[in-house]
């Protein structure tokens, strides 16, 4: 560690009290000093792995990018990649290659050195990649191990189950049962997945992740075993394991490392037993700001734009998982301030920041989206978030709210930007007040992205060149699907907006009810892109395929 700190002191990338400070953190935390150094922002990520590299000869590694084998996990016992945290990921010959977060602690090599009879080659990776690394990897034999364990006696079957009901604080490391859980719920986060579906049928049970958008199948489970995972599950959820014949609701509260993620947990009986699917809520609102929309120029001077007026109401449109809390919160974040009360009601409250009034919606009280509203309104607001528009009462008081000097975002479920005013009208909102209240509207759509990895030309087919109105193009791009993407030839997922800023001239065909038609050529005419414009520029561009354009904009064609 000596030659670490003198050479960032010499190439002035760190002073020595904050390397003392960092090293006093380490005493006190017991984390590996280069975590402390990065994560705590002393040493930018990118510098610290380029100064491993050019002094140390030490590279980086993303566990995300590559698939490990199981003979070489087999190498290193699954209690020393836990306690050091550290994840085998190859074997070539005698040399053994480990991710690791600290890999110049040789003290922690020449044990693994000795322990694997390998020569260690390390490589430098986040901690939060590695423990879900080995969650994933070490795990994949639990689903043999459980149905072993429980190919027993339908009496001792019962006293598992209960155990496995009554006894999830003390987490019985050591039942199977809770080993496949965990693992399928670190699975699903390594991934990023939004949601998981345990879905019975006659023979075994599927688990499927939607990532990026789309449902994957990961693996299959025996029916007998999914019994335990399901009372597991919906024990820890607060459900009522006794009641398999109607839905139910619940939610766990989950943290690894410092990321705190939380779990929304559906089930409902099929003719084979009980579905779950678990929403992913991925609490942290860490960079949650406009720059993470990937927003072109003209569209970040736009939403500035919009966002600097004082009243209002701005809505973000689109089908469910289209990403509009993410954007309404990258919105908020940017108008935060000491000078604002901002006050949000949502149902639930999916990311936490600091600054902000956050409600959640609690039916069971009476506390609902519109009462929320009025509540909220005698708490002097500057701002006010509803979580979604639902009913009319809802939309009403929102938008008096909107003409009486309060700035309102929310959410409505449209299939473009023009027919939101359509959609308040069909609410009872008086036609004068929709034009006179509306700043803005959103409307946007995730696209997937094609795989960089395994990204190719080819000569596109007529039928393409007809849904594009393009005969000159002569080639476009698709992933043809790679270890990386698990064989999707995607990877990654981008927001698309087609944004109705209100000036004069929309407000004045909104009061003399204009047909959606009409607003959409005003707003085309005086510069609004249409989303199907912007996805036709990204097929050509590279970005993503006609195939994924024609999923979101069919219905605008």
């Amino acid at each position: 560690m000596d030659r670490l700190k003198n050479t960032l002191i010499k190439r002035k990338v760190i002073d020595l009290d904050d390397y003392n400070r960092a090293l006093q953190t380490r005493d006190k935390t017991k984390e590996e000093l280069l975590h402390i150094l990065v994560e705590n922002n002393y040493v930018e990520r990118y510098l610290m792995y380029k100064i491993l590299k050019d002094n140390f000869n030490i590279d980086s590694i993303e566990l995300d990018n590559i698939d490990v084998e199981n003979d070489v996990i087999k190498i290193l016992p699954e209690d020393i990649a836990r306690k050091y945290n550290v994840m085998p990921f190859k074997v070539k010959g005698s040399n053994l290659f480990i991710a690791m977060v600290d890999p110049l602690n040789e003290i922690i090599i020449d044990d693994i050195s000795f322990i694997t009879n390998k020569d260690v080659i390390p490589y430098i990776e986040r901690k939060n990649k590695i423990i879900y690394a080995i969650e994933t990897y070490y795990n994949r034999g639990i689903e043999k191990e459980a149905l072993k364990t429980l190919k027993i006696s339908g009496k001792e079957s019962s006293k598992v189950l209960s155990r496995i009901s009554k006894d999830f604080n003390n987490d019985i490391a050591d039942s199977p049962i809770v080993r496949m859980t965990n693992s399928i719920i670190y699975r699903a986060i390594d991934k990023r997945a939004s949601d998981i579906h345990l879905e019975p049928f006659e023979n075994f049970v599927s688990v499927r992740y939607r990532i990026d958008g789309v449902l994957k199948l990961i693996s299959k489970i025996p029916s007998d075993v999914y019994t335990a995972v399901c009372s597991r599950i919906k024990t820890i959820a607060g459900m009522d394991i006794s009641k398999k014949l109607l839905p139910q609701d619940g939610k766990i509260n989950f943290q690894i490392n410092d990321e705190k993620i939380d779990f929304r947990v559906s089930s409902i009986p099929t003719i084979h037993g009980e579905k779950l699917v678990l929403r992913i809520l991925y609490r942290g609102s860490k960079n949650i700001d406009l720059s993470l929309l990937d927003l072109s120029d003209e569209e970040c001077m736009l939403m500035k734009k919009i966002l600097r007026n004082s009243s209002g109401i701005i809505l973000i449109t689109g089908p469910t998982g289209s990403g509009k809390t993410t954007t309404l919160y990258s919105m908020l974040n940017e108008i935060n301030s000491e000078e604002r009360n901002i006050v949000t009601i949502e149902d639930p409250v999916e990311y936490t920041v600091n600054g902000i009034n956050q409600i959640n919606v609690n039916y069971k009280s009476g506390l609902n989206f519109a009462q929320g509203l009025r509540s909220v309104l005698r708490q002097d607001p500057d701002v006010i978030m509803v979580g979604e528009i639902r009913d009319e009462e809802t939309a009403q008081i929102a938008v008096r709210s909107a003409i009486t000097g309060h700035l309102v975002f929310s959410t409505l479920h449209t299939n473009s930007a023009f027919t939101a005013v359509e959609r308040l009208i069909n609410m009872d909102i008086p036609v004068y007040l929709a034009g006179d209240a509306l700043v803005a509207v959103i409307y946007q759509r995730l696209i997937r992205k094609i795989c960089p990895y395994c990204k190719e030309e080819y000569i596109p087919e007529q039928e393409e060149l007809d849904f594009l109105k393009n005969d000159t193009c002569n080639k476009l791009f698709r992933g043809k699907g790679c270890s990386k993407c698990s064989n999707t030839g995607y990877k990654g997922r981008k927001a698309v907006f087609e944004i109705m800023y209100l000036d004069s001239g929309l407000r004045k065909l909104i009061c003399e009810n204009k047909s959606t038609a009409d607003l959409r050529n005003y707003s085309i005419k005086n510069g609004a892109v249409s989303l199907k414009d912007k996805c036709e520029n990204m097929v050509l561009d590279g970005i993503t395929t006609v195939r994924e354009m024609m999923k979101i904009t069919y219905e605008n064609v």
